[in-house]
């Protein structure tokens, strides 16, 4: 008896490159054909960003990145740091990179390279994004595998992959410590690949990858030839053998691991841009958040809310959106409330509001507060005239409390920036209405309220944990 074997998942692969030009949707039908039923489309620069976005628009099972290469730094790094920030705010990106650190080659200095992946890993643990790292160093140095092991625990929390590895036990053991996989590519197959198969040996498979890195790698047998993601079941065979565990085993786990650290759905489907509570319609508008709060699903990877599930590996478009809406005045308001900070999707978000307010309707925005932290600049007046309630996630009385319960990519300290945000977008007139969980350890509702009513002159309204409205 024949068993079909599990789905694998290519985590990196650059399908937009131009050895591709010629039979792209040949390689995706071949892909599709032998099982392999989601890659991920790196980037190595913003404007590849674009790119691998294009591609993977209407596509299914392609999902793409926004990162800029350790070779690929230009010279005005600023400006290409500034351009990655506003592509990665306008959404639909899983992963941030490929980015870290190269020394190998001198095409970037490495405080520039330093300074782009700190850039990187940041922008990583603000949307909540894994991180995709590069690293190659110099022939009998480890150097570039030490910096990034610094690099990478200088962000507590951040999460991610350690692609194409070729570093040894000692140093995969490191980055697993810091919340990473590791993934390995067609070199685990070469004959002077012993390196690379002592690392996939000491690395468990629950925390492995495997990847193509195609164009680039074609593993045994189909070394010399151009890489495709089809090739990267060959890779999974290896491992396999190398684990002594079946094929099925490798694919069945590696796929399992790369979906949850891309939020990948397990079938071709997403979660709706919009669901429905009573008759109020919530905007799914992204699953990205730069909090990490000890009571909230998500955190825990769960994204089902009153029978709807929510996991979305690419956030939804405006016109996705509004088709989805209709028509605004069929409900009571129309909130932006997903399991995750709508503010990461600023444009987006005013831009489906405005339309919401062209047509009739009302609109409540859900926000932990962050808007400014996000996007780096006052936020507050923009929203007036397009959202008509305002409610923060307010959660505590004091920081202390706060950041225990709403760790983020801005602690120690969220709570103020908060309190800044909702007294600016109290004084630009915008309704504003301050929430709290009840029955949190060490959180005083009653002082939560006079903090709301009578520091910060706005409204109060006390939650119910998994409650929803």
């Amino acid at each position: 008896m024949v068993t079909e074997l599990p789905p694998l998942v290519d985590s990196h692969c650059h399908l937009t490159w131009d050895s591709f030009d010629e039979d792209r949707d040949d390689v995706l039908a071949r892909m599709r054909a032998e099982g392999v039923a989601q890659a991920i489309v790196v980037a190595t620069s913003v404007e590849n960003a674009a790119q691998c976005a294009a591609l993977c628009e209407g596509r299914e099972g392609l999902y793409p990145t926004v990162g800029i290469h350790p070779n690929d730094v230009p010279e005005d790094v600023e400006a290409a740091l500034q351009a990655l920030d506003e592509a990665l705010y306008g959404g639909g990106f899983v992963a941030v990179g490929e980015t870290g650190l190269d020394y190998y080659r001198d095409n970037t200095v490495a405080e520039v390279q330093q300074r782009s992946f700190r850039h990187h890993c940041l922008r990583a643990l603000e949307n909540d994004l894994p991180v995709i790292v590069h690293i190659r160093d110099r022939e009998g140095s480890w150097q570039a595998f030490d910096d990034v092991g610094d690099i990478i625990e200088e962000h507590p929390g951040l999460r991610g992959v350690i692609h194409c590895y070729t570093g040894d036990p000692a140093h995969a053991t490191r980055y697993r410590a810091a919340g990473f996989y590791i993934s390995f590519a067609g070199i685990l197959t070469f004959p002077k690949g012993e390196n690379v198969r002592e690392a996939a040996r000491s690395v468990p498979i629950e925390e492995t990858l495997v990847e193509t890195d195609a164009p680039f790698l074609a593993p045994v047998p189909k070394r010399g030839k151009r890489n495709e993601p089809t090739f990267v079941a060959h890779t999974a065979r290896a491992l396999a053998e190398l684990k002594g565990l079946s094929e099925a085993d490798v694919r069945r786990i590696t796929t399992r691991n790369a979906r949850r650290l891309f939020r990948l759905p397990a079938e071709e489907t997403a979660g709706p841009p919009t669901y429905r509570i009573r008759n109020s319609l919530y905007v799914n508008l992204t699953n990205a958040c730069d909090a990490r709060c000890t009571f909230c699903p998500r955190t825990h990877d769960d994204f089902e809310v009153k029978g709807h599930d929510l996991r979305r590996a690419k956030d939804p478009r405006f016109e996705e959106i509004v088709a989805a809406i209709e028509d605004p005045t069929a409900y009571d308001e129309i909130v932006f409330c997903g399991f995750g900070e709508p503010t990461l999707r600023m444009e987006t978000l005013k831009q489906v509001a405005a339309w919401v307010h062209e047509r009739g309707g009302r609109t409540r925005l859900n926000t932990n507060g962050h808007a400014d932290l996000i996007n780096r600049r006052p936020t507050a007046p923009e929203l007036v005239g397009l959202i008509d309630v305002v409610s923060v996630s307010l959660n505590a009385q004091d920081r202390e409390t706060f950041e225990r319960h709403c760790p983020s990519a801005f602690s120690p300290d969220g709570f103020t920036p908060m309190l800044a945000w909702i007294r600016a977008a109290h004084a630009a007139g915008l309704v504003v209405v301050c929430t709290a969980v009840g029955g949190l350890e060490g959180v005083d509702m009653a002082a939560c309220q006079r903090l709301a009513e009578d520091e910060l002159g706005v409204g109060w309204r006390a939650r119910t944990l998994s409650e929803v409205g």
